[in-house]
C-alpha cells in the first residue's frame, strides 16, 4: 500500500445504496465534508477549552487523517463523547464519521423531559473504505424533538482502542415525534421499527444493522444455518429448534432491519436456552436517566398470609423479597404481585422472549427464579399496569387486590440507593458489601454460629476462573480455613449463580465430597447427531469423551471431609453454577441442596458472533453427559433435596426461610 493522503482512493460501496451527498474525495485524495452537513468535527481541536483528560479522546497527529492533521484517539475499553450543537427547531439527521479499528460509535439525544427514553443510533460500515485504512460509518436516520430540551452528542467506543475523523451530521428523512404507546403488549400503536419502550414509541431503526434488500434473504439463511448447525443441547434442539427456525421464516420478507433482526431475536429466545442470547444497542435503554425505576426485587413464595393454598413450584407466587425506601412504588417485603397487565407475572416475563434479547431464558421450564429477578426494570419500562396485594406485618394480614397503572408511580427524583436483587434475604457471614459479593467470595464464621459450633459460611455469585481471579483465590482461602480450624458445619450461600468456569469449584468439591465420576462434555461433530437413544448408547458416549472435554470427568477427593454437614443454598444458578451442585448432589451424604426450585440447567459452553462491536449472538454448543446414568444433562436442572418455597408470613416477620432451613439442618448434623 502506498501511504499519504494523494494515494487514497474510495471504494464502492457494494451493493449498498447510499444518499447522494456524504463526504467526498477530490482525485488527488483530499476530503471535504458534505455541504449540506449541520454539524462537522475535524478535531483539529478539543472543543470548549477541553483538555485529553475532560475529553476523554487524545488528538494525535496523523499523516493520514481525513480533515486536518490531526484524529481523536480514544483508548481502548475507554469512552468519549463529542457534543453535537444542533439547528433551532425539530429535525431528522444521520450522523457519519470515519475510524481506524473496530470502533463502536453512536449518535444520541437525551432529553431534559425525563418522561423521553433516550434515541440512540449507532453508526455501521456503509462499505466505503480508503487504501490507507479509514473506514465510513453511517447512522440510520433519528429524530430530535426541540421542544423537550435535547442533549445530542456522538458517543465513540472500541474494546482495542479506535480514532476518529470527520464526523459530521446531515438532515435527512421524515420527522418523527414521540408517540405514546401502552407497553409491550401494544402491537399496534408503533411502526415496524419501532419499540413501545416507557409507553413511548422508540425509533429503534438506528439500534441493528441496516440490512440490504438484496443481501437479506442471504443472510437470513446463513443465521438460520448457525442455529442448525452449531446449537448444541439436545433436549432443546428436539423440542426447541424446529420452532425457533420457523420463527426465522419471517426474515426473508421483513420490511425493514428492525423487523429482521426482531425475528431474529425471538428465535434465539424460543430456543429456551440459558447459553443462547442476542445483545445489541436496544439493551441500554431499559432505564430513562432522571426517573425512577421499579426500585424492588421479588422471589417466588407462597402467600400463605393471604391464605392461597401452596402453589405448583413452576406456578409460585410472586412475593416482594426487598424493597427500597425510594421508588419501591409502597410496597414492602412480603407483599404480592398478581399480575403484569392482567396476566401472571412468571407468564408475562416468559413472553419476552420473543420481544427482548435480553429477556432472560431457562432450559428447565421450572426454573423460574431468573424470570423473576429482572422483574423490576422490566415493569418499570415495559408494562402498562401491575396488580399487588399489599401486607401489613404488624397486623399479619394483608389486603385486596389493587391495580396500579405504571406510567404515574415513576415520578422524577434525585439519585436513589438501589436495593440488590440477588435473591438473598440477608446476608450471614462477614464483610459483603450492601451492594453484593460482586467479584469476590466472601467467607467467615456464620453470623448465628458461636464459636463452639463452628459453622463457616461462604457467600458469592461467580465462578470467575480467570487468570487473577479474586473469587478463585478467596475460596481457596475459606476452604483452607474449614480444614484449618476444623469446620463442624458450612453454609454454600450461592443463590445468584452467574456461572464461570467449573474448576473454580473443585477445592469445594474435594472438601464435601469423595472422588467420584461425574461427567463428560460432548461436542455435536455429524448433522444427524441428536444424543444418546438410551442409557446404554449414554455410557458409550461418555467413555468416549471423557477426560477429553473441558474438565476433568472426576471430581472430590480422597480427602473429603465427610463428617461435616454441607447445605447450600440455590435460587437463580446457571452454567457453571449448574455443574457444581449437580457434582455435589448426591455424591456424599453429608451435603444437602436447598432451592425453591431447580437450577437453570444449562450444562453446555456457547459460541458467539458479531458484527461491528454492536449486534452479537451466541448459541449453546454441545451438551453434558452423566458419567453414573449416560443421561444428556442439558434441559433439566439440579432439582434441590429440600424444596424451600419462602413463606409470605416469614417474610413480614424479617427472616430468610432458604438460610434458616440450611442452617437448622447444618446445626442438626454437626461434625464432632
Amino acid at each position: 500500500m502506498i501511504p499519504g493522503r494523494a494515494a487514497r482512493v474510495a471504494l464502492g460501496a457494494l451493493a449498498i445504496a447510499w444518499p447522494a451527498r456524504a463526504g467526498t474525495f477530490a482525485p488527488d485524495g483530499t476530503f471535504a465534508f458534505d455541504p449540506t452537513a449541520v454539524v462537522s468535527v475535524d478535531f483539529e481541536a478539543y472543543p470548549d477549552g477541553l483538555d485529553a483528560t475532560a475529553a476523554g479522546y487524545e488528538l494525535v497527529d496523523d499523516a493520514s487523517a481525513l480533515s486536518g492533521s490531526r484524529a481523536a484517539k480514544v483508548a481502548p475499553y475507554q469512552g468519549a463523547e463529542v457534543k453535537l450543537a444542533l439547528p433551532a427547531g425539530d429535525g431528522s439527521y444521520l450522523a457519519r464519521a470515519w475510524v481506524k479499528g473496530d470502533g463502536f460509535l453512536a449518535v444520541g439525544a437525551s432529553y431534559d423531559d425525563a418522561s423521553i427514553a433516550p434515541v440512540l443510533s449507532q453508526l455501521w460500515p456503509t462499505g466505503r473504505v480508503t487504501s490507507d485504512g479509514w473506514i465510513e460509518l453511517e447512522s440510520a436516520e433519528f429524530s430530535v424533538e426541540a421542544a423537550r430540551g435535547p442533549h445530542v452528542g456522538l458517543s465513540m467506543f472500541g474494546p482495542e482502542g479506535v480514532v476518529v475523523d470527520a464526523a459530521e451530521l446531515v438532515a435527512s428523512g421524515e420527522f418523527r415525534s414521540a408517540r405514546t404507546c401502552l407497553g409491550v403488549k401494544d402491537t399496534q400503536s408503533c411502526r415496524s421499527d419501532e419499540l413501545c419502550l416507557h409507553r413511548r414509541c422508540l425509533d429503534a431503526r438506528g439500534l441493528v444493522p441496516p440490512v440490504p434488500k438484496a443481501q437479506q434473504a442471504a443472510l437470513a439463511a446463513w443465521l438460520r444455518s448457525r442455529l442448525t448447525a452449531l446449537f448444541g443441547p439436545y433436549a432443546n434442539r428436539r423440542l426447541h429448534l424446529p420452532a425457533a427456525l420457523a420463527l426465522m421464516s419471517k426474515m426473508e420478507s421483513a420490511p425493514d432491519r428492525v423487523a429482521f433482526f426482531g425475528a431474529f431475536t425471538a428465535a434465539i429466545g424460543r430456543l429456551r436456552d440459558s447459553h443462547s442470547s442476542t445483545f445489541a444497542t436496544w439493551q441500554f435503554s431499559l432505564e430513562v436517566p432522571g426517573r425512577v425505576p421499579f426500585n424492588a426485587c421479588f422471589l417466588a413464595g407462597h402467600a400463605d398470609v393471604e391464605g392461597l393454598p401452596a402453589p405448583d413450584p413452576a406456578r409460585p407466587h410472586v412475593l416482594v423479597g426487598r424493597a427500597g425506601a425510594v421508588g419501591a412504588w409502597g410496597l414492602r417485603t412480603g407483599d404480592r404481585v398478581v399480575a403484569i397487565d392482567g396476566e401472571d407475572p412468571i407468564d408475562w416475563v416468559r413472553a419476552l422472549e420473543s420481544r427482548r434479547g435480553d429477556a432472560p431464558s431457562v432450559n428447565d421450564p421450572e426454573s423460574v427464579a431468573a424470570f423473576l429477578e429482572p422483574l423490576g426494570p422490566y415493569v418499570s419500562s415495559l408494562a402498562q399496569t401491575l396488580t399487588v396485594v399489599r401486607c401489613d406485618a404488624a397486623k399479619g394480614s394483608c389486603g385486596p387486590e389493587e391495580t396500579l397503572l405504571v406510567a404515574s408511580q415513576i415520578a422524577p427524583t434525585e439519585p436513589i440507593d438501589r436495593v440488590e436483587c440477588d435473591n438473598r434475604l440477608g446476608v450471614h457471614v462477614e464483610g459483603v458489601p450492601a451492594s453484593g459479593p460482586g467479584g469476590r467470595a466472601y467467607g467467615s464464621l456464620a453470623t448465628e454460629s458461636t464459636p463452639t459450633e463452628r459453622v463457616f459460611g461462604l457467600v458469592w455469585n461467580s465462578l470467575d476462573g480467570s487468570v487473577g481471579s479474586k473469587v478463585k483465590k478467596d475460596s481457596l482461602t475459606a476452604v483452607k480455613s474449614w480444614r484449618d480450624e476444623p469446620a463442624r458445619g458450612v453454609i454454600l450461600d450461592h443463590r445468584t449463580g452467574n456461572g464461570g468456569t467449573i474448576d473454580t469449584g473443585m477445592p469445594i468439591l474435594a472438601f464435601a465430597t469423595p472422588k467420584h465420576l461425574d461427567t463428560a462434555f460432548v461436542w455435536r461433530s455429524r448433522a444427524d447427531e441428536e444424543g444418546p437413544a438410551d442409557a446404554a448408547a449414554g455410557h458409550a458416549l461418555f467413555e468416549r469423551h471423557r477426560d477429553k472435554g473441558l474438565w476433568p470427568s472426576e471430581s472430590g477427593s480422597n480427602n473429603a471431609s465427610l463428617d461435616v454437614p454441607v447445605a447450600m443454598l440455590l435460587t437463580r444458578d446457571v452454567s457453571a453454577s449448574d455443574y457444581l451442585p449437580r457434582s455435589l448432589k448426591g455424591a456424599s451424604p453429608n451435603v444437602r441442596l436447598f432451592g425453591p426450585n431447580p437450577t437453570n440447567g444449562a450444562f453446555s459452553t456457547f459460541l458467539g458472533g458479531q458484527y461491528w462491536t454492536g449486534l452479537t449472538f451466541q448459541l449453546a454448543c454441545g451438551d453434558t453427559i452423566a458419567g453414573e446414568t449416560g443421561e444428556a444433562l442439558c434441559g433439566e436442572g439440579v432439582r434441590p433435596d429440600v424444596v424451600v418455597l419462602p413463606a409470605q408470613s416469614a417474610l413480614l416477620q424479617g427472616r430468610d426461610p432458604l438460610y434458616d432451613a440450611g442452617y437448622a439442618w447444618v446445626k442438626a448434623n454437626l461434625a464432632p
